[in-house]
């Protein structure tokens, strides 16, 4: 087990005032997972030293340290581990959209490291690259996968025939899709088995499997969620 008490690499995924000079900070640690910290003095510079606030800010990486007990621990020690990633515009959104993600669906404490350097690559892509859809599709799908849900497009979920490229199937969120024999009632999304197939190639997609992508990734996600804010 990981010793907190030791440097880790880490993100601020939100934070907010606490009191006259402190915040209180969520986290994501490559090591410990997400956790809830308390930044005492984080609003007030000391001698020539800035305030921490300056470094604890979203898309900052970072090398931190904690300690305590309950659902809120105490930072320790603070570092930069880098400089902060530019992002801008759509970029900036999107880097906000995958932190939420993090923040309502990772369970606290639980170690997730593989995601996290995910995570990390998937926020330098965002910086660097103009077509930012696939590294939001990628990042979704890799924390379901983490969150042990596998989605297989290439089966059909009833039958568990393989997917036909010339059928029309319905998709259910988190389970997978099954053919549509009859014409589908209103409200009822169907999609091309040849659509279903393109997205589990690897290739490079098509504006409709993208939106499709898109579709599938939104509704898995909300069936997480729920009515939750």
């Amino acid at each position: 087990m990981f010793d907190a008490g030791q440097l880790q690499p880490a993100y601020v995924l939100h934070c907010r005032p606490f009191r006259d000079t402190s915040l209180i900070v969520d986290t994501w640690c490559m090591y410990s997972g997400r956790q809830t910290l308390m930044a005492k003095g984080a609003r007030k510079a000391r001698g020539k030293q800035p305030a921490k606030r300056s470094l604890l800010q979203p898309f900052q990486p970072l090398q931190l340290s904690f300690g305590g007990r309950g659902e809120m621990r105490l930072l320790h020690n603070l570092e930069a581990a880098g400089v902060p990633l530019s992002l801008q515009g759509e970029a900036l959104y999107s880097g906000m959209y995958i932190n939420e993600l993090v923040l309502r669906l990772l369970p606290i404490a639980d170690p997730y490291p593989e995601l996290f350097a995910y995570y990390q690559a998937g926020l330098s892509e965002l910086q660097n690259l103009a077509d930012i859809e696939p590294v939001l599709r990628g990042f979704e799908s890799r924390m379901l996968m983490e969150l042990g849900y596998h989605v297989d497009l290439t089966y059909d979920l009833l039958s568990k025939t393989p997917v036909k490229a010339e059928a029309l199937y319905q998709f259910t969120p988190l389970q997978g899709v099954s053919e549509l024999l009859v014409t589908p009632p209103a409200g009822v999304v169907s999609i091309s088995g040849a659509i279903l197939l393109e997205l589990q190639s690897g290739n490079q997609l098509s504006p409709q499997a993208r939106k499709v992508s898109k579709y599938m990734a939104r509704a898995n996600l909300q069936s997480l969620l729920g009515d939750r804010p």
